[in-house]
């Protein structure tokens, strides 16, 4: 008996040492992207972003900052409501070491890039972007993906997305992109505007993924074509953030990001905008 028991204590002993071990390596792969972001947070190269003018943002105080756009800015599909903008204020406050301040979210969830433009006409979003420091924007999900959805069509099964007719219709809404940031810089010709591109929502779907792959790529690059242009303009990468991840970073909706996906966007534009 006496050796059995003298067996035991080992045994036990090893098998606590591995339950130990294996907790503070869970606990520490639970903690990885607070330690250090993984690659899939990190800014991928290039990272299609305008040089950054303005001796005026690093001198600045405190910076001033407006939230516009569509549901994506809004926060739709977070539970929670925050979405991302204010994460990426609080973090390039961090990163900047002054106070980033949100002086309002004027997003409109369903917004086309012709319906904001027609709502920059409008006094009170005039206002807000002339005295704004920086402008976070989102723009585009609608005009490329909805208004190519075929009637009856479910987002949640591929929007019924009508391939042939977003192909044609896309020289004519990047043209409407073009007037959004062409409006934005005229009202304020100093404010530093950050552009969240757009992602593949469809990427689980195999007969949607290679076509809405071709014409993201195709206007993410003529958001990124306009943005070197304009010289005090970034466009905030997101395609690899949600590829073949939709299950992890997309809401129920399986469009809009969840809570935790738009935390990947938030940690990316405040990398983008330091």
């Amino acid at each position: 008996m006496k050796r059995k028991k003298d067996r035991l204590w080992p045994i036990l002993g090893t098998v606590c040492l591995l339950c130990t071990t294996l907790l503070l390596f869970g606990f520490g792969w639970a903690l990885k992207d607070a330690w250090a972001p993984s690659p899939g947070l990190a800014l991928p190269s290039p990272t299609h972003s305008a040089p950054q003018s303005g001796g005026e943002w690093t001198s600045l105080p405190e910076i001033k900052a407006i939230a516009i756009g569509d549901s994506l800015t809004r926060g739709v599909g977070d539970v929670a409501g925050k979405g991302y903008v204010e994460d990426s204020l609080a973090q390039l406050s961090d990163s900047l070491g002054k106070p980033v301040r949100l002086n309002g979210n004027l997003a409109v969830s369903g917004l086309e890039a012709a319906g904001l433009d027609e709502l920059l006409d409008g006094k009170a979003m005039q206002d807000a972007v002339a005295g704004a420091d920086l402008v976070l924007l989102t723009i585009g999900g609608n005009d490329l993906f909805r208004a190519s959805q075929q009637a009856g069509g479910s987002i949640a099964e591929g929007g019924g997305i009508d391939i042939e007719l977003a192909k044609r219709r896309l020289p004519a809404n990047e043209d409407k992109l073009k007037a959004v940031f062409a409006k934005l810089r005229s009202l304020n010709p100093n404010v530093r505007i950050a552009y969240v591109s757009l992602y593949n929502p469809f990427y689980e779907l195999a007969p949607l993924r290679a076509p809405i792959a071709s014409i993201l790529a195709d206007w993410n690059g003529s958001a990124a074509k306009l943005a070197e242009a304009d010289g005090n303009m970034v466009v905030v990468p997101t395609v690899d953030l949600f590829q073949a991840q939709s299950a992890r970073y997309l809401s129920s909706d399986h469009f809009h990001p969840n809570g935790a996906g738009y935390a990947r966007i938030a940690v990316r534009v405040a990398q983008a905008l330091n």
